[in-house]
């Protein structure tokens, strides 16, 4: 299994240049951009690291077909992918911040489920890549002679961001992977034999790529590490119930759906306190749901991380949070050489 890095989205692209160069130095297998609207474009972010490195893959994550039609997101992905001499990826899925914060009418409409949504931008973008000019009539989408005969590179990664049963097949049957966001292994028996069952289908099955978002917070100081995994809580799957049941009971399963506010609130805050909610349950959802912890901590990290592997998960994408040079150098030198 190898390891990929997601970085803050604030990073200027000189920033992730030089953090994607070290990355690259250590053996890190990709380097990902968040698109978030409060930031930089992601797909323009890393083309001075795509030119400045020679290995390692580069990505943005999540992009959504409510946001950006998907002959664009196909456009930008290679352009981006012919800086990068073939090395470039995408995540498309339904969620992400852009079409709420653009009141996308199509977005609150809804009238076609997501999954058609989403299937139809990844196979147009995949078709596209394929074909030398792509005329396509779907429910949500169309294209006309839209040609990619200008992209001469090896083809880009086109991942589906996806976490519930449904949505991980459309990945399984259109995509070159997926990417799960926050899933933990009590969570696996609900995912992945639905994925496996799909890929069975798939000749190419063997290639195909099963990354997940794993929030990583180890620190020098046991404390700092706890108070930013609290921090970033609500980030965890937004504390809805799936992400909640495996470790919580249910009546503070409820106390957190019906109180999610001061966890966000931390978050606006950038604070580890979160106003009223009991310990036992912040505490509880720091262990389970993140890598978080003093250095002495790493053993246990990293055994966490092999069962991924052992699950079958491809590749896992660290998402790293305050000092990421710190964070790049203590996992490339004490995380990657463990990894089975």
């Amino acid at each position: 299994m190898e390891l990929d890095l997601i970085l803050e989205p604030d990073l200027s692209p000189a920033a992730i240049s030089e953090l994607g160069l070290l990355a690259e130095r250590y053996g890190f297998r990709g380097i990902w951009t968040q698109n978030y609207s409060s930031a930089r474009d992601a797909f323009l972010s890393l083309v001075m690291l795509a030119q400045n490195t020679r290995r390692i893959q580069v990505g943005a994550v999540i992009v959504c077909p409510f946001e950006m039609h998907p002959m664009k997101i196909t456009n930008a992905l290679l352009t981006l992918n012919e800086y990068a001499h073939g090395r470039a990826m995408v995540v498309i899925g339904s969620g992400g911040e852009w079409p709420e914060v653009m009141g996308s009418a199509v977005f609150k409409k809804n009238y076609l489920s997501r999954r058609e949504h989403v299937r139809e931008a990844i196979e147009i973008s995949k078709r596209s890549i394929a074909e030398t000019e792509l005329s396509y009539e779907g429910k949500a989408y169309s294209a006309l002679r839209f040609s990619t005969a200008w992209h001469k590179e090896k083809p880009p990664l086109i991942y589906h961001g996806a976490c519930g049963p449904k949505m991980l097949c459309i990945g399984a049957a259109a995509a070159d992977g997926v990417m799960m966001s926050d899933v933990m292994p009590a969570m696996f028996p609900g995912r992945l034999p639905a994925l496996q069952r799909e890929l069975a289908f798939r000749k190419d099955a063997g290639k195909f790529r099963i990354s997940n978002f794993v929030a990583w917070h180890v620190r020098e100081d046991l404390d700092r590490s706890l108070a930013e995994a609290r921090r970033e809580l609500i980030i965890r799957g937004w504390l809805d119930r799936d992400w909640l049941q495996p470790f919580l009971s249910e009546a503070d399963t409820q106390f957190v759906l019906d109180n999610r506010w001061p966890f966000l609130k931390a978050w606006l805050e950038r604070t580890g306190h979160i106003e009223g909610v009991p310990a036992r349950i912040t505490d509880t959802l720091v262990r389970e749901l993140s890598l978080a912890g003093d250095y002495g901590s790493l053993d246990a990290q990293i055994e966490r991380l092999n069962g991924f592997g052992a699950a079958g998960f491809t590749e896992i994408a660290l998402r790293l949070h305050e000092e990421p040079a710190e964070s790049i150098h203590l996992i490339g030198r004490k995380v990657l050489p463990a990894l089975r």
